[in-house]
This record gives structure tokens, C-alpha cells and sequence, in this order.
């Protein structure tokens, strides 16, 4: 579990200077999810028994939860502060010396996506007491006029109750942008790029958060790509894995001129209702965690544009946001996707609701030869050695209880690729199924099952692409 927290505490450095010291704690600690999590992340300062916590009592208890008020800005005239009340950090703590005056990250973020998860994110952050300024970022004309048509608003539906949102920004995400583009929209007026103001920062995006189907990451990152700095943070929030290894090959091949990842892992039920009207069908949770940016790094360095991220994510109530450590949320995101590589292919081949997959005998022992394969590339993965406990979490008879648990509690639901395909669009196949055929190829395990199914879903999106007058590209990445 990665989680910061920052307290009004400084370590005097010399006579003149005063910092501030951000923990991540990161081993033999328990998700905080709810309320929980709020609580953590919105109360930030020391109590008295956690001022007076040691090195000894850290090792012995090291599941220790540490209270904050707000009372961060006292001038150092609190008792409490002085570097002999407070022992070294433990090996359990990661830290790092922050100036509190260059935490000076701008407040604005963009959304790249703004379909179920992209439009549930912003209508969420929306509902925040203190928001920030909220930049969706539409790829089309066509997007931008439905945007107009409809009020320039987000609707979202929770339990038959209507909440709309508005007073968001909006971008065309063009290529290129040229003196005569326009491209930006505030609120409903145009804006012509020619009468922006000229402050050179205007255009950098500091914040994003990218939503969009799993083929199109790399040309929607292309068109933003240019307005993307090291210091900019970028997090992710889609169905599939591989997504970050094409970015890394095709749009920063440099690290270091590659903005800070986030990872988000959703497991909140969304479905769209309209062009801009969601309705919440699922309460669920969102796991984040900051990639570091070397393999090798003991004591990663995140950018307070990433620190932000997080805190904005976690701090909104709809969200359920909880922080993991990288590894934590690495099997999180596998073993989603180990159950969407049986629930997605079979419900889009069959045409069927994700519940009618427990009434087939026949459609049970498809799921299990299927199920054979994955778990043993999921075990035989290099990342995960030397993870406690792998072989028995990715076991097939795991999995299947996984798999039959989700399909019972979405069981009147319709997988995404089933709807893709109904809709004659491109599915995110070759992010699911495709994923776990090209690292059992890697680690030297040949899936036929799961290659025979990918291909057989690719073949159907063609067919269907085609009754619907739809001329779809053989690969995703053609797109």
C-alpha cells in the first residue's frame, strides 16, 4: 500500500531553513478503503502518542495508523517540533526532504477519455467541496458539438437519483495546433488558440488522467504529447495491460523526458446512458499506486504532481480511492484481467449476459481449460517471483471461484467486448486475451485456447464492423 501523508512538523536543517517530511509507507500495512481512507488522508497532524512513537515501537507494530489534524501553518511556535522529540524513520519508512515552497503544483486537471470511466471520474471530482479545475479533453468536433447540444454538462445516475455537473472546461485534443485551430472551449464559448494569453505555461498539462479505450492510449497521448513534461504526471485508468509499454516504445521512448505513471485499477459499475449521461450501476473501489520511474530505485522520487493526483483521488468520498504499493497493485490488475479474459471472450462468442455463463455445463469447461493456461503464465511471470504467496492466489481453482463471483453479482450485465461488437466497433481484445498470449510466449508457454479465442473475437468485430458499414483496421494499433 502506497499512501503520503504530510504533517506541520519541521525538521529544522540549519537556522534558516525548515522543511517538511513526506512518508510513503510501504510494507505490513492494510488497504484503508471508505471511510477509513478519508479519514487518514484528510487528518494531518501528529497526537501526542504518535509524536512520541519510537523506533522499537515502529518494528513491533508496524500496522500503527497515524493521526493529522489541519493545523499545518503555526510557524514553528507549537511545541513538538524540535529535531530531538522525533527518532530516524524505520526501514518500513520512506521519506524524502520536501521545500514546502516548490509544492507549488497547479490545481488543474484533464481528462483524456471522457466515456464510462473518464466521465465518472470528472462527475466525481466535480462533487468535491474545494474542486480543482476540471480540463475534458474531446478528441472530435462531432464530440464537441454533442458536448454543446447537451448543455455542457455531466449527468450521472446513483440509485435512480440524477446529479448533474457542470463548469468544466474543454480542449479538442488536436495533433498538432496551429495559429488558426481553435482549441479551446470554456465552458460554452470558443476560444481561438490566436487569443490565448501568451504565458508560456498555459499549454503545459501538469495533471492528466487518461480514460480512453486501450487501442486508442497511443494516438490520443500523441495529440497531448507535446504539452507533457518530466514533471507532468499521467494516470492511468483502463481495462487491459500492456497499455504502458507501448506508450514507453511509441510516444516517450526517452525516460528521461517520460512524465511521472499512475496506475488505477476500477472496479466501480458504469454504463452509459447518453453521449455525457452515466449511470453508477456498481459500488466499487479504485486501487492507485505511482510507478517509480527505474526498476532499480530503493527510494523512489515522486513528483509532487503525482503526490497530488493521489491525494485529489483519494480525498473524493465516490471514488473509494485506496493507495497499494506497485507490486500489490500489480496482482490486483491480473487478476482483474485473468477474469475478464474468460468473462469478456465467452459472453461476446456466445451473445449472452455475464450470469448465463453459470447455467452452461458445456461453457464450465471451456472457462476451466482457458483458466489452465493463464494461471500458468500468471505463475510463471518474472515480475512476480519472490511475491509471497503467488502460486496460491493465481491457482486455476481460485481463479474459477473469482471468475463465478463476478459473473453472479454482474450477472444482467454485458461485458465490454460483447458491447463493442453488438456496436460493430474495435474491442480491447488484444489488452485482454492477447495480453496473456504474449507473455506465455515470452516465458515460453504456448496458450492455443486463448489464441484460438483472440482471433475468433477478432474475426467477429470484423464481421460485425462490416453489417455496420464499419471498415475496422486488421490490428488495433492500425487505429
Amino acid at each position: 500500500m502506497v499512501f503520503s501523508v504530510k504533517g506541520p512538523h519541521r525538521y529544522p536543517v540549519d537556522n534558516n531553513t525548515r522543511v517538511t517530511r513526506e512518508f510513503f509507507l510501504l510494507a505490513s500495512t492494510r488497504p484503508l478503503c471508505g471511510a477509513s481512507a478519508r479519514v487518514f488522508y484528510q487528518h494531518r497532524a501528529w497526537t501526542a502518542a504518535s509524536k512520541k512513537t519510537t523506533r522499537s515501537s515502529l518494528v513491533n507494530n508496524p500496522r500503527r495508523h497515524y493521526w493529522w489534524s489541519d493545523q499545518s501553518n503555526d510557524g514553528g511556535k507549537t511545541g513538538g517540533d524540535k529535531a530531538e522529540d522525533f527518532e530516524e524513520p524505520t526501514p518500513l519508512l520512506q521519506y524524502r526532504l520536501v521545500q514546502r515552497r516548490t509544492l507549488n503544483v497547479p490545481r488543474r486537471i484533464y481528462i483524456l477519455g471522457v466515456g464510462n470511466i473518464g466521465g465518472f471520474v470528472a462527475h466525481s471530482l466535480a462533487g468535491l467541496a474545494h474542486r480543482p479545475p476540471i480540463t475534458l479533453l474531446l478528441s472530435s468536433r462531432s464530440s464537441l458539438k454533442a458536448w454543446h447540444e447537451q448543455g455542457g454538462s455531466l449527468k450521472l445516475t446513483t440509485d435512480g437519483f440524477l446529479d448533474t455537473k457542470s463548469d468544466f472546461d474543454v480542449e479538442l485534443a488536436l495533433r498538432r495546433p496551429t495559429p488558426t485551430d481553435e482549441t479551446r472551449v470554456v465552458g460554452l464559448k470558443l476560444s481561438p488558440q490566436s487569443e490565448r494569453p501568451s504565458d508560456p505555461q498555459e499549454d503545459i498539462i501538469h495533471n492528466l488522467i487518461v480514460s480512453v479505450k486501450a487501442y486508442d492510449t497511443v494516438g490520443a497521448l500523441r495529440r497531448v504529447a507535446h504539452r507533457l513534461t518530466p514533471q507532468s504526471s499521467i494516470l492511468f485508468i483502463q481495462n487491459g495491460m500492456g497499455i504502458i509499454e507501448e506508450v514507453n516504445n511509441l510516444v516517450f521512448p526517452d525516460p528521461a523526458n517520460r512524465p511521472q505513471y499512475l496506475l488505477g485499477v476500477i472496479s466501480h459499475g458504469i454504463y452509459r446512458e447518453g453521449r455525457f449521461s452515466f449511470v453508477h450501476g456498481g459500488h466499487g473501489t479504485i486501487a492507485l499506486t505511482i510507478l517509480p520511474r527505474g526498476i532499480a530505485e530503493v527510494e523512489p522520487e515522486f513528483e509532487p504532481s503525482a503526490l497530488y493526483l493521489l491525494r485529489t483521488m483519494t480525498r473524493t468520498p465516490v471514488l473509494a480511492a485506496v493507495g497499494f504499493a506497485p507490486t500489490d497493485l500489480l496482482q490486483l490488475q491480473i487478476e482483474k484481467l485473468a477474469v475478464n479474459a474468460i468473462i469478456n471472450p465467452l459472453t461476446a462468442l456466445m451473445g449472452c449476459l455475464n450470469g448465463d455463463l453459470l447455467q452452461q455445463p458445456s461453457l464450465s469447461r471451456v472457462l476451466r481449460l482457458l483458466l489452465a493456461e493463464i494461471s500458468l503464465v500468471i505463475r510463471s511471470l518474472p515480475e512476480l517471483q519472490g511475491v509471497l504467496n503467488v502460486k496460491v492466489r493465481f491457482d486455476i481453482r481460485r481463479l474459477e471461484g473469482q471468475v463465478i463471483g463476478v459473473a453472479f453479482k454482474t450477472a444482467r450485465n454485458r461485458s465490454s467486448t460483447l458491447q463493442d461488437i453488438s456496436d460493430g466497433r474495435l474491442t480491447e481484445i488484444e489488452y485482454i486475451t492477447g495480453y496473456f498470449v504474449r507473455r506465455g510466449e515470452e516465458v515460453g508457454i504456448q496458450c492455443v485456447l486463448n489464441f484460438m479465442v483472440l482471433h475468433m473475437i477478432k474475426a467477429k468485430q470484423l464481421m460485425e464492423g462490416r453489417r455496420h458499414g464499419k471498415v475496422l483496421p486488421l490490428e488495433p494499433r492500425d487505429v
